[in-house]
């Protein structure tokens, strides 16, 4: 009953957001979530433990001003501001705070749109 509660908050996020992504098949321990502009981030591991992993492609670095993790109610827990342009790898570190469970990795611009989002779990 959990699983089902925790999904249904998820699709509701999801949709709430007006997010139009569609996901690609998982390599190993990665997920892509691609457009149809091949704007993708990509979370790995999945699932989290203490560390996560966030890449962006090319495209979709240039238009990033920060990356967030927020929780399924939209609440924001970490944040990282992008400096250099040229960075595609952005750790989050300090993730066994937080409890095990679903979240959402979400990617603004510099007036704080969003660009793009995908989904992370951490499993203990």
């Amino acid at each position: 009953m959990k699983l089902i509660y925790k999904l249904s908050l998820l699709l509701a996020f999801i949709s709430f957001l007006g997010l139009s992504a569609t996901e690609a098949a998982a390599q190993g321990n990665e997920k892509t979530i691609l457009t149809n502009q091949d704007r993708t981030i990509t979370v790995y591991p999945i699932p989290a433990n203490s560390n996560v992993n966030i890449r962006l492609s090319t495209a979709l670095r240039n238009e990033v001003e920060k990356v967030e993790i927020v929780n399924l109610i939209g609440r924001k827990l970490a944040e990282q501001t992008i400096i250099d342009r040229n960075t595609t790898e952005i750790a989050f570190t300090n993730l066994s705070e937080m409890p095990q469970g679903i979240y959402m990795v979400v990617a603004r611009d510099k007036s704080g749109k969003i660009i793009q989002s995908a989904k992370m779990v951490i499993n203990r």
